[in-house]
């Protein structure tokens, strides 16, 4: 069990960015999604950000620490996050660690990069167990409970591809987890063609998608974070390549946790009327 989360919202909204196709938007939401972190776009009748959604959602699992990773002009957030997020925030704790851009780039270096950025600012996380997730999937507690709990040092949440609710063309651009008879990950799979997916089927016939929500101990992962290498193809650290090394170390390292759930995400303006109708 672990009572620390890690959010990761310091991305550059890039896709949320591009023009959309969907004739619903009104010009505010428009404006709003192109001026501000996918994160911070607000839904409901109260106007919440989208992350409070989430955090709301954390500390009702049971969660007490939360580390949300920012990026580096996202200071007026971190100063004001309570007036921002519109919510109790007395059952917790929030921290924020900072996404620190390399040289002579961009966009921030990935998901590997923002989680082995925050165990460096909070060395606390390098000696105990902490979840990591997305900032823009809004996850049930049900799932959140399930990470949280498992006794498992190393895990995900492996969700039934049938039972995420997105478009085929959507769902079929996600990575496959590859898991053995015993739940065990044995490879993470991007882009599998047809006949790699009937091959990646778990023994209850399902095939399994990993949507970023993990479990880490600190002490087993701290190096595969801190050693891992640019992946060629996205040009960024990913949270993927750390666990195909950590497989390579130890073929039983990493658990997956089986899930029959929908998450929820804000990754594009099409995104949005749907999250809306949804939180209002």
């Amino acid at each position: 069990m672990t009572d620390s989360i890690i959010i990761m919202a310091a991305g550059a909204s890039s896709r949320m960015k591009q023009p959309s196709f969907e004739n619903e938007l009104s010009k505010e939401q428009i404006e709003s999604a192109n001026s501000k972190s996918k994160v911070l776009i607000e839904f409901g009748r109260e106007s919440k950000p989208f992350i409070s959604y989430l955090i709301l959602n954390i500390i009702n699992s049971g969660f007490k620490n939360i580390y949300i990773v920012s990026s580096e002009d996202a200071s007026f957030f971190r100063n004001n996050f309570n007036d921002i997020l519109k919510m109790d925030l007395n059952n917790c704790n929030i921290y924020f660690s900072v996404q620190y851009l390399p040289i002579n780039r961009k966009k921030p270096l990935g998901t590997a990069d923002a989680v082995f950025q925050t165990m460096e600012q909070f060395p606390i996380l390098k000696y105990q167990s902490f979840c990591v997730c997305n900032g823009d999937n809004l996850y049930s507690v049900n799932s959140l409970k399930e990470i949280k709990s498992t006794l498992s040092k190393n895990a995900f949440i492996a969700y039934d591809k049938q039972g995420l609710k997105f478009s085929k063309e959507r769902i079929s651009s996600f990575a496959i987890a590859k898991i053995d008879n015993k739940n065990f990950l044995i490879d993470i799979i991007e882009k599998p063609d047809k006949q790699m997916v009937n091959k990646s089927k778990d023994s209850l016939g399902k095939i399994r998608v990993s949507m970023n929500l993990f479990k880490f101990d600190g002490e087993i992962c701290y190096t595969f974070f801190k050693n891992c290498r640019v992946n060629n193809t996205r040009n960024e650290k990913e949270i993927p390549d750390v666990l195909k090394k950590m497989i390579v170390d130890n073929k039983k390292n990493i658990k997956a946790l089986l899930m029959n759930d929908d998450v929820l995400d804000l990754t594009s303006k099409n995104d949005i009327i749907g999250l809306h109708k949804y939180l209002s």
